[in-house]
C-alpha cells in the first residue's frame, strides 16, 4: 500500500497538478483538459475512493457548495430555457468535481505543494510576457502602426490605449481574472517563498515590480485595492511601529496604493464619452476629490496607529467595529445615491453600469425573493421597461443589452440570489466565514490573502460561475487546506 501511495501521488496525481496549476493563465481549453484529467486521477485512485468520497462529506466547506449546486439543479425545473440552464449548470460543476477531485491529493508532502505554488507564479510571468508581446504585435505597438488604427467603437479612445490599458489583454484571458491570478502571484512572491541569497531576494522584487506594474495595465480597481489594501493591514498587524521605518513604510505603501487605486477608479468613471481615457489631471473638481481621498487615507491610517498604541489589548475589536460602521455608513450612501439619481441624466461609464446593475437585481429579487427566477432566466426581459423603445429601453447597461441576453448582476450574492433563491446566498456566506476563519485559526497569511481577494472580487463580478474564477479559486483553498495538516503533522 505505501509503494502504491507513492507510485500514484509522485508519478501520477503529481504531474497532473502541476500541468493544472500552470494552465490557469493559459488560454480556457488548457484548463478544462487538465482539470476533467484531475478528476479521471482521482476516479482510478480505487483503493481509496470509498475513503475520500467520505473525508469530503466530513468537510463543512464542501457541504456548502453542495447545497449550492443542488438548490442551481433545482432552479432548474423552474427555468423556461432549459438549454441556458443547462448551459449554466455546467459552469457551476466544479462547485462539486473540484472539492472531490482534491481529496486524493491529501498524501501531498509540503515540498511538492511549495513547487506548485512556484510553478504557478513562473506560470503568470512566462504567459504575461507572452500576452504582452502577442498583443503589442496585434495592434501595432512595435513597428507604430497603432497610430493609423481606428478608433475603438466601444470606447472612444486611441487604438493602442483601447487594448493596453482598458480592454483585454489578449483574447485568451480576461483581464479581469488574469489580475487575480498576478495578485495572488504577488502574495507567493511576498509571504510564501523563501529567498535566501542576495540574487534571489534582487530576482524577488524585479519580479514583483513587473507584477505591480502589469496590474495597473489591466486597470481592475477592485483587484488592485484588494492587494494593496491587505499588504497595508499585515503590516499594520505586523508592526510595532516603535521605528521610524514603520511608519514610513507603512504611509508610503499607502499613498502609494491609493494612488494607484484613484486612478483606476478615474479611468472606470470617465468612461466611453469623453474620447480618451487617461485621465491628465485637468479637472479641479476631480482634483479636489483625489487630494481629500489622500487625506482621509492618511487620516484613517493615522487613527488605526493611534488606537492600536494606546488600546493595546483591544485594538483589533475596535478597529473592526469603526471599519465595520465606516462600511455600513459608505454603504448606505452609495444606496441613496443610486436610488436617487436620474437615469436620463445619468453619466454612461463601467461605475455607473455597474451600479444600474446592482439596482436592478435588487427589484428582481424583491419579486422573487426565495427561489429566484431560475438559473436559465436570468435575461433582461425581466427589467420593466416601456416596450415602445424596443431594444433600446435598456441601453443604461450598455449598447448590447437584448431582452433575451443574460442579465449580469455582476455581483455573485446577488446573482446567486436571481437565479436560485436565498439558500445558495446564505451558503456563500457561511463557506467564506467558514474559510476566513480557518485561515485565521492557523495564521495561513497566503490563504487569507486570496479570500480576501476572491470574497471582494464576489462583490464585483460572478467569478463563482466561471470557470476561471471557481477552478481556481477551489484549487487553492483545497490545496492550502492540505498544506496546513500536514504543517499540523
Amino acid at each position: 500500500m505505501p509503494a502504491f501511495k507513492s507510485i500514484y501521488t509522485d508519478y501520477i496525481l503529481f504531474p497532473t497538478l502541476v500541468l493544472l496549476t500552470a494552465s490557469f493563465p493559459l488560454p480556457i481549453a488548457y484548463n478544462s483538459v487538465f482539470t476533467i484529467l484531475l478528476f479521471m486521477v482521482f476516479i482510478i485512485d480505487l483503493r481509496n475512493l470509498k475513503n475520500n468520497i467520505r473525508l469530503y462529506f466530513s468537510n463543512p466547506r464542501n457541504v456548502l457548495l453542495l447545497v449550492m449546486l443542488l438548490s442551481l439543479i433545482l432552479s432548474m425545473a423552474y427555468s423556461d430555457d432549459k438549454k441556458l440552464a443547462m448551459k449554466g449548470m455546467i459552469t457551476a460543476m466544479p462547485l462539486l468535481s473540484l472539492p472531490l477531485a482534491m481529496t486524493t491529493a491529501s498524501k501531498l508532502s509540503l515540498r511538492q505543494i511549495a513547487i506548485l505554488k512556484k510553478v504557478f507564479v513562473f506560470s503568470c510571468l512566462i504567459t504575461s510576457m507572452i500576452y504582452f508581446i502577442q498583443t503589442g504585435i496585434r495592434i501595432g505597438l512595435f513597428d507604430g502602426s497603432y497610430k493609423f488604427q481606428p478608433v475603438s467603437t466601444a470606447y472612444q479612445s486611441s487604438y493602442l490605449v483601447y487594448n493596453l490599458t482598458y480592454h483585454h489583454l489578449t483574447p485568451s484571458i480576461h483581464a479581469v481574472f488574469f489580475s487575480l491570478y498576478i495578485a495572488f502571484a504577488v502574495f507567493i512572491l511576498l509571504f510564501d517563498l523563501q529567498w535566501k541569497t542576495r540574487l534571489t531576494r534582487i530576482s524577488q522584487g524585479i519580479m514583483v515590480l513587473y507584477f505591480l506594474i502589469y496590474l495597473i495595465l489591466l486597470t481592475s480597481a477592485t483587484i488592485n485595492f484588494a492587494l494593496y489594501s491587505f499588504i497595508i493591514a499585515y503590516l499594520y498587524l505586523k508592526y510595532s511601529f516603535k521605528k521610524l521605518w514603520h511608519y514610513l513604510l507603512f504611509f508610503a505603501l499607502i499613498a502609494f496604493g491609493a494612488a494607484i487605486t484613484d486612478y483606476l477608479l478615474l479611468v472606470k468613471y470617465i468612461g466611453p464619452d469623453i474620447g480618451d481615457i487617461v485621465y491628465r489631471f485637468d479637472t479641479p473638481s476631480i482634483n479636489q476629490k483625489i487630494l481629500l481621498s489622500y487625506v482621509a487615507v492618511i487620516l484613517v491610517g493615522a487613527a488605526a496607529i493611534i488606537i492600536k498604541l494606546t488600546i493595546r489589548k483591544n485594538y483589533k475589536l475596535v478597529l473592526g467595529c469603526s471599519l465595520l460602521i465606516a462600511a455600513l455608513v459608505g454603504l448606505i450612501y452609495l444606496t441613496k445615491a443610486t436610488n436617487n439619481r436620474n437615469s436620463g441624466d445619468a453619466k454612461l461609464n463601467n461605475i455607473s453600469v455597474r451600479a444600474n446593475y446592482s439596482a436592478e437585481a435588487l427589484r428582481i429579487i424583491k419579486k422573487h425573493p426565495v427561489f429566484g427566477v431560475g438559473i436559465g432566466d436570468k435575461k433582461y426581459k425581466l427589467i420593466e421597461r416601456n416596450l415602445e423603445l424596443g431594444d433600446q429601453r435598456y441601453l443604461e447597461f450598455g449598447a448590447d443589452s437584448k431582452p433575451e441576453g443574460v442579465f449580469n448582476a455582476h455581483n455573485q450574492f446577488l446573482d446567486f440570489w436571481i437565479a436560485a433563491g436565498i439558500v445558495p446566498v446564505l451558503c456563500l456566506l457561511f463557506f467564506f466565514i467558514n474559510e476566513f476563519s480557518k485561515a485565521l485559526r492557523y495564521r495561513h497569511i497566503l490563504y487569507l490573502g486570496l479570500l480576501y481577494c476572491f470574497c471582494l472580487f464576489c462583490f464585483t463580478d460572478m467569478p463563482m460561475m466561471v470557470q476561471r474564477g471557481v477552478v481556481f479559486f477551489l484549487f487553492f483553498i483545497c490545496l492550502f487546506e492540505i498544506e496546513i495538516k500536514q504543517n499540523i503533522k
